[in-house]
């Protein structure tokens, strides 16, 4: 046999060893992808034969040989710096001048939501604005009160940045920010005011690599929902806070880019501190274990106390809104029946309940 024969055979066979050898049967999640991996099959599942165990084997093994992340990083390299091609699959897309945006169809239909294709049906719309108006009669009833906040989508902000065009027309969120103009009940939905100020701030409002926006959003958004807290505690004195902004670049930040097997894409980081000191001298703050439920306790126990319903939008608001209250406690969820006994038994001044746009259609529910 040739020389350049064995050759070649040990090659392949090295090759076909490699993702045996590199099988990595303990990892859970994928940093490339930011998904959790398949897990180890069971034959037996609470006393049963799994009738599934050869569909989840194949999966398990998908997800665990070894030079899978090689394999997957090569691919994107081919496309992206060689072919020059616009990234896209069922997580995220690409769009223009390095911005990305989160299109995960089970979380939250982004997409959908940006074509317009999601709003409202009558039955729907009525539902909602039942839910919303029994939940504040509750509210009223037991002198709480409160403010609906919805944060925008960043398609919403920057739909320039969109690889498509949007097209004409009402959004859900314009619907339902019609319920609450119809109940005359305080909200924000800072959409436009963000749209108005984003040219004159001259820096990104959301990351251009993740799906949130930035703490200068939140900032910017906080604003106009400050207005508001203010209007419903008329004869309260809420400090007055200058912040200095610091910007730095990043080309790993973001939620986005591992969802597309991206390196590196840059990002702007803008982050916000009080003027002449830090956030520890407006408010102490306290996480249960379980990172679900956050206190915040104001330096000024005059002020009124706070509860907070929301999703991952309120991270970057958090710093904003603890100054205002003696006590402010942040869970995440969106507010529900049962949620009535405990607060009551921890009755608060205002409720707000809080939801990123394309969730805002379940802001409150039964």
């Amino acid at each position: 046999m040739k020389k350049i024969d064995i050759t070649f055979i040990v090659i392949v066979l090295c090759c076909l060893l490699i993702p045996i050898i590199r099988f990595r049967p303990n990892e859970t999640v994928s940093q490339v992808e930011n998904r959790n991996l398949a897990a180890k099959p069971l034959i037996l599942v609470e006393g049963k034969i799994n009738n599934n165990f050869f569909s989840d084997l194949s999966s398990y093994l998908q997800d665990h040989f070894g030079g899978r992340n090689f394999l997957i990083n090569s691919s994107n390299y081919i496309e992206n710096d060689i072919f020059k091609r616009k990234n896209i699959n069922n997580n995220a897309v690409e769009g223009k001048n390095g911005w990305f945006f989160y299109i995960k169809p089970s979380d939250g239909a982004n997409f959908v939501d940006f074509q317009k294709k999601n709003l409202l049906n009558d039955e729907d719309f009525e539902n909602l604005k039942t839910n919303i108006s029994e939940t504040v009669k509750w509210c009223d009833e037991n002198k709480i009160k409160y403010l609906f906040v919805v944060c925008p989508n960043k398609h919403s902000v920057y739909s320039e940045y969109y690889p498509f065009l949007r097209p004409e027309g009402i959004t859900r969120a314009d619907q339902i920010s019609q319920i609450f103009s119809d109940l005359n009940v305080p909200y924000v939905f800072s959409r436009d005011y963000m749209i108005s100020k984003k040219t004159e701030i001259d820096l990104p409002l959301y990351y251009e690599t993740d799906t949130h926006w930035n703490p200068l959003g939140a900032y910017t958004s906080f604003k106009e929902i400050l207005v508001e807290i203010q209007n419903q505690f008329p004869n309260i004195e809420f400090p007055k806070i200058d912040y200095e902004i610091s910007v730095s670049y990043s080309e790993t930040a973001g939620d986005i880019l591992p969802m597309l097997g991206i390196n590196k894409a840059r990002c702007t980081e803008i982050s916000l501190s009080p003027k002449n000191g830090d956030n520890s001298d407006y408010y102490d703050s306290i996480k249960n274990e379980d990172g679900i439920v956050m206190k915040t306790f104001g330096k000024n126990q005059s002020l009124p106390k706070a509860v907070v319903f929301h999703d991952s939008f309120i991270v970057s608001l958090i710093q904003y809104l603890s100054p205002l209250f003696s006590e402010a406690e942040y869970n995440w969820g969106q507010f529900r029946e049962e949620d009535k006994e405990y607060i009551l038994q921890n009755k608060p001044d205002i409720i707000i309940f809080e939801s990123v746009e394309r969730y805002s259609a379940s802001i409150v529910g039964k």
